[in-house]
């Protein structure tokens, strides 16, 4: 795909070649946990991972010459990883069967280095009392769907999508509707009744598009999620495919085989499977929805219950996606 997608790419081999211009960075960093770590950080694993992908015969994209300032900035280092996983699948898928324990290793550490960006990035998520139970400890109480729908409406209408983040959000599209995940998101609608873009949607959210993390929190498949929820799916042999998961994750959440997708339904559900806390406790419209957009600035959880009225969230919300996704004619308005 051209354009941001190849913009994208290239921003990619520019950082990693300024790591394989610096050998001293192309050190293991399996500490790395974040920002706090150095900017160097995650281009140093990706730098590591690009040398042993190209030792092992897979395709990666190409490189450019010439260092490159480094930056640990999500919005730089998370499509970077992406687009290096999407090229080793498609190595992985040309060799089949035929594909090695070691590249198949490769990618279970691509993967890794990828969670390890998203947790430094993504909002940690709450469990609703409705889905907690009444022993649970929570104790934001959800507003009623009735008193909250005209406001999403007309937050949706209004919504305008910031100019500086269009390259950015048009990447999102572009992991959104390829032709793999298209179908991945397709067979859960199939199965659940769950519209295949508010399925794709929790996927960029939750696990950066990478179909090796649980949609429930992006924990990787290769065992029970770990995170909020934790133990999910309670029937699990791993690494069993995405698609059972995603199906767990939507009907723990009580999505699945809803009747009711209408838009404001849609962006209740969404603020709901992360949390009521932005909204209510610090009376801001929630990045989970609405960051890249004229309705969020800045306020955000950066740790579970740590609030920083500063942090600007870095990852594209909801209803942004929703709404690219309605401009571009990929969907048809919601009713």
């Amino acid at each position: 795909m051209g354009g941001p997608y190849d913009s994208t790419r290239r921003e990619f081999a520019k950082r990693v070649a300024a790591v394989l211009a610096a050998p001293a960075l192309l050190r293991p960093s399996w500490a790395w946990a974040g920002a706090s770590a150095g900017a160097a950080e995650p281009w140093a694993e990706l730098g590591r991972l690009t040398l042993k992908a190209q030792q092992l015969g897979l395709s990666v994209p190409r490189m450019s010459l010439g260092p490159e300032s480094l930056s640990s900035d999500y919005t730089a280092t998370m499509p970077a990883v992406v687009d290096f996983i999407d090229s080793i699948d498609a190595g992985l898928a040309d060799a089949g069967t035929g594909a090695t324990p070691e590249q198949e290793a490769l990618r279970e550490e691509a993967s890794d280095l990828l969670g390890k960006v998203l947790t430094a990035e993504k909002i940690p998520r709450e469990i609703s009392p409705e889905i907690a139970g009444p022993s649970a400890s929570a104790t934001i109480k959800p507003p009623k769907y009735e008193d909250v729908a005209d406001s999403y409406r007309r937050l949706f209408d209004t919504c305008v999508i910031k100019d500086s983040k269009r390259t950015e959000l048009n990447w999102y599209m572009s992991k959104l509707t390829d032709e793999t995940r298209r179908k991945a998101y397709q067979a859960v609608e199939d199965e659940i009744c769950v519209p295949w873009y508010f399925v794709g949607i929790i996927h960029g959210m939750e696990c950066g598009f990478d179909l090796k993390k649980h949609l429930h929190n992006g924990d990787p498949l290769k065992y029970k999620t770990v995170q909020v929820p934790s133990g999910r799916p309670v029937v699990w042999n791993p690494p069993t495919d995405w698609h059972s998961s995603a199906v767990d994750a939507l009907r723990y959440d009580k999505f699945a085989d809803q009747t009711d997708w209408q838009l404001t339904r849609m962006l209740y559900r969404w603020e709901a499977y992360n949390g009521w806390r932005s909204r209510l406790l610090h009376g801001i419209n929630t990045p989970y929805l609405w960051s890249f957009s004229n309705h969020y600035s800045r306020g955000k959880f950066v740790a579970d219950n740590v609030w920083d009225s500063n942090a600007v969230s870095q990852q594209c919300g909801a209803a942004v996606m929703l709404k690219a996704l309605v401009e571009s004619g990929a969907l048809a308005p919601p009713v």
